[in-house]
């Protein structure tokens, strides 16, 4: 028979995960009714053997458990469904048992081993549990209704076991693909066709055994251990044949990969189809790629992950996990490893840190130089987790990787994509002409620091600054002037203000500045004259030319109540304050400076 993990995929069409799951609950309490139904109202009905095995019930159970132990798994996209021989216990149950009590073991002995071997629980194991009973209620049905109402025995009753576990495997199937079906909105009616096509051999296989285990236990108990040798050699055999067609598809796999390395003129896309392959290979939930940079070059992240957009050679703005790994990989030589290994390595740390089921790693070091590392975590469905023979594929990823970072010409590449994206990043951070941050970013400093001082109490201070005599210059000498006096200002006011402090250009000649906290009253102040002695001071605009611009400055102090909008707009409005009073003076903001509309009103009482 075959148990399922019955996970929906990440795809455009699936639904929300609440929905999805309450789906899959409908589907599985339908199977569950369904099961039960027919275990109380045709299996008590139904004939026994005429001369039942003496074998106690727990004895039953413990064979069924044995069973659901040898398993071959096959992976069907997120979704893992497993071939038990479970069918060979079944089979000589239906000749030896009582119908109600053959359901009930199988149910019991495949429930004990599901819980207690794969750890299934919750939706899963109600789904595995209800399909198993509804599969063994319709064999048992099968068997009674072909085999034990006629007059023929022998070769018919054998016809007859065989359909009873056709019947079942079919039932597994449908119930297998109908969950997945509701999950997976995408998933086609051949996946059915795939799932009864390598189930429905093995399980005939397995059933002509258990056939002739029937047939031994009746004449000669004894002689049911001759059967353990064939039995093993069956499922080696089908383990054997699905890890040769795994280890065909990574073969594949990694030839598509290598080309992609060696022959990509575009670096990110090379990466991120690297990863989505090395994430298909091991049927993983996420890969990832970190690159050190050389010297002061920054670290990049690379990943491809379920369910979202990869992301090509992005600015690691963490690298504390990185460094761990590779310092433990380094310490103690293993540069390829997995979790569940009992080493309590910097890889258990990472996953238990970051809740993840299973991980391996691999640090990829050329010549004594540690390049970055590979790593993949998530092993998709509950059936198994990362094996020996998953590190040595994982190591082959990570070898082609360092080899074509060796060879340069990626690494060549990646440097001038790291480049670009650090220029571009820059640019849309900071103002063309005078190279202070820009209003986005001065924005996003301000928040930063009021978010920071939620935590610690210190406070930040904003100021607005408007350049008064700015358009006179500009009208009188031209554009080029006044850029040229845009760009002195700016350089005198980040040489002015602290290195904790942020200085911004926010539009045309309007400048703000972030005075970092803890500051008070006395610290804008001495703020205010570094910028009034800078102002103090005439700009050379070329051809013999000056100018000297004063400003009108507004001041705004942070609190627990205030926000940034808040933040900026008292700012502002106590800049436009200075303004009307008389230009080149200063103004801190207070309530009296509101709009009557805005500010609090007392009403006398009519009398």
């Amino acid at each position: 028979m075959t148990t399922a993990t019955p996970d929906a995929p990440a795809t455009t069409a699936r639904p929300s995960p609440t929905t999805g799951r309450r789906r899959i609950l409908l589907v599985v309490l339908s199977i569950a009714a369904a099961a039960l139904a027919l275990g109380l109202t045709v299996l008590p009905r139904l004939p026994g053997p005429a001369e039942p095995l003496g074998l106690p019930w727990l004895a039953w159970v413990a064979a069924f458990f044995a069973g659901e132990l040898l398993v071959v798994h096959i992976q069907l996209q997120r979704d893992s469904h497993s071939f038990s021989m479970t069918d060979l216990v079944l089979v000589a149950g239906l000749y030896l048992l009582q119908p109600v009590e053959v359901v009930t073991a199988l149910v019991a002995g495949v429930g004990l081993a599901l819980v207690l071997h794969r750890r299934q629980f919750g939706l899963k194991l109600l789904f595995n549990l209800a399909q198993y009973g509804l599969a063994g209620g319709l064999a048992a049905t099968v068997f009674a209704t072909l085999g034990r109402g006629t007059a023929l025995a022998g070769a018919w009753d054998w016809l007859a076991a065989l359909a009873a576990v056709a019947v079942a495997t079919i039932s597994a199937g449908v119930c297998i693909w109908g969950v997945m079906r509701v999950s997976e909105a995408s998933l086609a009616l051949k996946a059915l066709t795939r799932i009864l096509g390598l189930s429905l051999p093995f399980a005939l296989g397995v059933a002509a055994v258990g056939l002739l285990a029937a047939n031994t236990a009746a004449q000669n108990p004894a002689a049911l251990g001759l059967l353990a040798l064939p039995s093993g050699l069956l499922i080696a055999a089908y383990r054997a044949y699905e890890k040769a067609r795994e280890q065909q598809n990574n073969l594949r796999l990694l030839h598509e990969v290598t080309s992609l390395l060696y022959n990509s003129n575009d670096a990110p896309t090379a990466l991120t189809d690297f990863l989505t392959a090395v994430r298909g290979a091991f049927r993983a939930g996420n890969a990832e790629l970190v690159l050190f940079g050389e010297g002061d070059a920054p670290a990049t992240l690379s990943r491809s992950r379920e369910g979202e957009k990869p992301v090509a050679l992005q600015r690691l703005e963490h690298a504390d996990d990185a460094d761990a790994l590779v310092a433990w990989a380094t310490e103690t030589g293993e540069e390829t490893t997995r979790t569940g290994l009992g080493r309590n390595s910097a890889l258990d740390s990472y996953a238990a840190r970051h809740a993840l089921k299973d991980a391996m790693v691999s640090v990829l070091i050329t010549d004594g130089r540690v390049q970055g590392l590979l790593l993949v975590t998530g092993r998709l469905g509950d059936v198994g987790t990362f094996a020996a023979s998953d590190l040595a594929l994982l190591e082959t990823f990570a070898r082609h990787v360092a080899t074509s970072l060796d060879r340069g010409r990626l690494e060549t590449d990646l440097r001038r994509v790291i480049e670009l994206q650090e220029e571009l990043r820059h640019a849309a951070m900071h103002d063309p002409l005078t190279e202070l941050p820009n209003r986005t970013l001065f924005l996003d400093r301000t928040e930063h620091d009021l978010h920071l001082a939620g935590r610690n109490d210190q406070w930040p201070a904003v100021l607005y600054i408007d350049l008064d005599g700015f358009k006179p210059v500009n009208d009188t000498y031209g554009h080029q002037a006044g850029d040229q006096l845009l760009k002195a200002f700016a350089q005198r006011l980040h040489a002015c203000v602290r290195t904790a402090d942020t200085p911004a250009r926010l539009g045309g000649d309007e400048f703000a500045v972030l005075l970092h906290g803890p500051i008070d009253e006395a610290g804008v102040e001495t703020a205010l004259a570094r910028i009034r002695d800078e102002l103090d001071r005439s700009v050379d605009l070329g051809g013999g030319r000056s100018a000297k611009v004063g400003a009108s400055i507004g001041v705004a102090f942070s609190s627990p109540e205030t926000d940034i909008d808040t933040l900026i707009r008292r700012a502002d409005l106590a800049m436009y304050t200075a303004k009307r009073r008389g230009r080149g003076t200063s103004v801190f903001y207070s309530p009296e400076l509101e709009p009557e509309e805005t500010q609090p009103q007392t009403v006398t009482p009519a009398v």
